[in-house]
Order: C-alpha cells, then structure tokens, then sequence
C-alpha cells in the first residue's frame, strides 16, 4: 500500500460523445466516523474542534464542567481534561448552577474565550430548560489548557441599555452561541426564543469578547416545511463559515428537534462586503436544506440518522475544508446517541458550500491533507 496519498488525472473517451476526466487517488491512509476519543468510540454532542497553528483543539462539556484537549490529528481526539467547573448553589445564587451545554473555544487576540449555555434547573421550583442562558469563560494566559475564569453572563435581550447588567429576568432563552468578526466589528450569534418556543437564530453586535453592547435581532425563524418535519420550530446550533473568494459568510444552523432523525444543516447567507450583518434582509436562506442523511437503522444495527450541530475547520496543510458535526446511531436513540464525525466539503461554483451527503457509520475517508498516522 502506498504511505502517502497519489492522485492521477483519467481520461475517457468515446466517439460522438464528451470526454470525462476523474481524479483517482489512492491511499493507505483513511480513517472512519465517529472519531474516537482518548482511543475509545464514544458519543460527543455538539462536538467543536478548532486548529490553532500545528495544534486540533477539543472542546467539550463534561458533566457540569468543560473540558478540553490537544491533537496533531484533526480525526483523532486525545482525552480531554476538565479545565473548569460550574458554580454550587450559595447565598447570590448563580445562574449557571446546571445542564452545561455545547461549549465553543475561540482564540482572540492573547487570550482564549469559551461561550456556554447554562441555568438553573432543579432549584427554586425550576424544571424546565427555560433559565437556559449563554456565559463566556476566559483564559488567564494565552494557554487554553491553562486555567480559565468567569467572565458572566452575556446580554441577549431585545432592550440593550449602556452599563445593564445581563440577568434571567431582562435576557430570553439563549444557547449555542458563537461568534464572529466583520470590517472590525465583533458579533454575537445564538439560538433563542421568548414564551412561544419558537427557537430562532439571533445577532447583536460586541464591544469586546466579553460584552454584548446591543439589542438582539432576530435573523432566521423556521417556517420552511424542511424545517418544521414534526411540528416543532427549532432553529439552532449556528455556526460561522466564509467563502472568502466570494465574498460570502454563512451563518450554517441545525433545524428540527436534535434528539430526531430529522435534525439537519441549513444555512444563512451575508454579502461580506455589501450586508450589513444586523440587517434580517441581507441574509438569505438556503433553498433547502444543506446537509442530512437518514440510514433509518435501529439497534444493534449503527447507522447515521440525523446529524447537525456544526463548526468548521481547515486539514492540517490548509488546503481542505472540513466540517465537524455530530450524527445519531439509531434512529429512536435520542440525546444519548450524538457521536463526533469529520467530513470533507467542497464549494458550488455560486460559493455555497457542497457538503454532499452525510458519511456513513465505519466508512473509510481518506485523511484530512497532511495528516499522517
């Protein structure tokens, strides 16, 4: 078998027809989803890996903390470690006791930044989700497997006023957020709803990594039948994605309830030079959705059914473009049955991302460009 990759360039013809050319490589050097983490096959919600230099940085809640690691491997995730914890109920009562969701890692200027969803289930009568709320730790040095702090709770209501401070009472529900920069100006996207349960993808725009300092808008609200499969309106899960040859940023979001072989990707999509982020009339929607695959199995039988929760990263050359998303084992299998997966996508000659169709459960991928075993 050959230790690298080779790639020749075949070319058909026939006469009174067209000729055909495809590339074919060949390789020893594959891998298969999930990825395995510390070694082991093991389920990984709303799994983000950012590259940072030669180094795949994993983030990940871990119980009620977030927990982190270092790879060379894009499609090998070390065993992580817990780098902090949330808060114990106490006399102030914090608003991030409880159900720690979907932690992102950012490095911005000499520091890293997680953003976090938490609440507080389970104390003061609470049952639901609804205290659901979004925070940001920060490094105190430029190490993100250093030691972190609490930098609090993020504003993400609709009446933004200078010096307020973020509570339950004056924010809505708020979760997933990540963010972004555009022509210097920082901006906050997340995934929220009022009392009507319709979650919606929703902006405002920064004055640092810390601090929200503006209204919220609201960017996309599911009303596409793609996006309602079962009756429920959920938009979620955006993240940030650009087509810097074309000028394009994406704002790609999962649609329908996560736990449902229905949920899937669906992008937004932002002029970079003429949008105006803030502007709901600037982004358009995807036509359809972008990304799904259904195997309809159920146990023992693995397969891929539903998949979303997205972030994007880069092979370790540079010259690919990955996604990482979760994708569900069985079809009935619910929030316990989101594992880590890694694919390679391309681009449409409109500069809208191919994200073909989701890879199935053990099938051989070549290895992100430049990563060796």
């Amino acid at each position: 078998f050959p230790t690298r990759r080779s790639s020749d360039l075949v070319r058909f013809t026939a006469d009174g027809v067209n000729p055909v050319e495809i590339i074919i490589t060949q390789s020893a050097l594959t891998f298969t989803n999930p990825i395995t983490i510390g070694g082991n096959i093991a389920t990984m919600p709303d799994p983000y890996i950012v590259k940072d230099g030669d180094y795949y940085y994993t983030c990940k809640a871990s119980g009620n903390g977030i927990a982190i690691s270092r790879s060379t491997r894009l499609t090998v995730i070390n065993a992580t470690t817990k780098k902090w914890s949330l808060p114990y109920e106490g006399p102030s009562k914090p608003w991030n006791i409880a159900d720690l969701w979907a932690p992102e890692l950012f490095h911005i200027g000499d520091r890293w930044y997680v953003y976090y969803a938490a609440g507080r289930r389970g104390q003061d009568g609470i049952t639901g989700y609804g205290t659901q709320r979004s925070g940001v730790l920060r490094s105190k040095t430029n190490d993100p497997l250093g030691e972190w702090e609490d930098m609090g709770m993020l504003f993400t209501g609709y009446d933004y006023q200078p010096g307020v401070k973020p509570t339950a009472a004056n924010t809505e529900y708020a979760i997933d957020l990540t963010t972004f920069e555009l022509k210097g100006q920082r901006y906050a996207v997340w995934s929220g709803n009022g009392t009507d349960a319709v979650q919606q993808i929703r902006i405002a725009k920064m004055s640092d990594p810390c601090t929200i300092n503006s209204s919220m808008v609201v960017l996309s609200t599911p009303t596409q039948s793609w996006e309602t499969m079962d009756g429920r309106k959920i938009n979620e899960g955006p993240a940030i994605l650009v087509n810097e040859e074309k000028g394009k940023l994406f704002i790609v979001y999962s649609c329908n309830p996560s736990w449902t072989k229905n949920y899937r990707l669906a992008w937004l999509m932002l002029d970079m030079n003429e949008g105006d982020p803030m502007n709901p009339n600037d982004w358009q929607k995807s036509g359809n959705y972008a990304f799904w695959r259904c195997d309809n199995t159920k146990e023992p039988v693995s397969g891929v059914n539903g998949l979303g929760h997205c972030t994007f990263t880069k092979s370790p050359d540079g010259t690919e473009d990955w996604i990482v998303y979760h994708a569900m084992r069985y079809s009935d299998g619910g929030w316990g049955q989101r594992y880590p997966f890694v694919q390679k996508f391309t681009w449409n000659a409109d500069g809208t991302p191919d994200f073909g169709e989701g890879a199935g459960w053990g099938e051989s991928l070549l290895l992100p460009s430049g990563e060796t075993l």
